[in-house]
């Protein structure tokens, strides 16, 4: 009985190896700036932003020509802005981007994968604006919530099993009037590494 047991074991053990792959989770960053300039009469402004990704996939199906997965990317995202003339001016603005969907990958060489990918979700924006100056210090903030269309694609450059380097360009569509601007499109482009298991 102890032999037919430890089998069964082994077994278990080794069909869980041989679906091993089969998921991966990338954490991915990107950033602009920081700028600063003169704009004029004295008026002098700075800003700098950064983005971060995790997104996490399942692989559902697998063919000679790929792979499909659902998939389930995060990207928050932050800016600062600052601004001084005759008082100082300090905005912060983030964004949260949750776009759960499908990936297709295809991998035409042994460790170089692209992919494309589209999903659907919400975006959350949020606005942080301090002020002093001529006396006064004034804070104020909002935040808002909409339907976001997310979108891109990248490269997987496998370096060993368990483990790639990744690139990515994503856009995030939101009604035109979210976030302080009249934009619909939220680009990001990002690298990292992914883990696959």
């Amino acid at each position: 009985m102890k032999p037919l047991f430890t089998r069964m074991l082994l077994l278990t053990f080794l069909a869980g190896g041989a679906m091993a792959q089969n998921s991966d989770l990338a954490i991915l960053f990107g950033a602009n700036g920081p700028t600063s300039g003169t704009v004029g009469n004295g008026v002098v402004s700075g800003q700098f932003g950064l983005a971060f990704q995790a997104n996490f996939a399942e692989q559902l199906r697998e063919t000679v020509a790929g792979q499909l997965y659902v998939e389930l990317p995060l990207m928050i995202a932050g800016h600062v802005s600052s601004t001084i003339s005759h008082g100082i001016t300090n905005e912060v603005k983030d964004s949260i981007y949750f776009t759960p969907g499908v990936r297709w990958r295809f991998t035409p060489q042994k460790r170089i994968s692209f992919y494309a990918a589209g999903g659907a979700g919400f975006g959350s924006f949020g606005t942080s604006l301090n002020y002093v100056g001529g006396g006064t210090v004034s804070n104020t903030g909002s935040r808002d919530w909409t339907f976001a269309f997310g979108f891109g694609g990248g490269i997987d450059l496998r370096l060993t099993r368990l483990l790639s380097l990744r690139a990515e360009g994503r856009d995030f569509v939101t009604p035109s009037n979210e976030g302080g601007t009249r934009d619909r499109n939220h680009a990001f482009f990002m690298a990292g590494i992914g883990f696959h298991f």
